[in-house]
């Protein structure tokens, strides 16, 4: 071989095992990053399951309340029907 072929050779043998370097690196990262992904959002969805099993008891009270007063609503709206629709027709009732 020619001295400048041998040196080409040996140039691109270096990039090589360089280049190889890199992608076991890149590699590396990537699986790390996964792993932490994972993690990260299994952290977040635990929170959020403590979360809801942790306030359960206050939203369902809440809750309870809320649909207590809907239904007395309700209920008013109906008994309101029953009503004069407006105030002439009471007075007319009157007389």
């Amino acid at each position: 071989m020619i001295d400048g072929e041998h040196d080409k050779v040996d140039e691109i043998l270096q990039l090589t095992r360089e280049n190889n370097r890199m992608l076991h690196s890149m590699h590396r990262r990537m699986i790390w990053s996964q792993i932490f992904t994972f993690f990260y959002w299994l952290v977040i969805l635990g929170v959020a399951g403590w979360s809801f099993y942790y306030f359960q008891p206050y939203l369902e009270k809440y809750l309870t309340t809320y649909q207590s007063i809907m239904n007395r609503f309700n209920e008013m709206e109906a008994d309101s029907k029953g009503l004069p629709s407006n105030f002439q027709d009471i007075l007319d009732k009157m007389k």
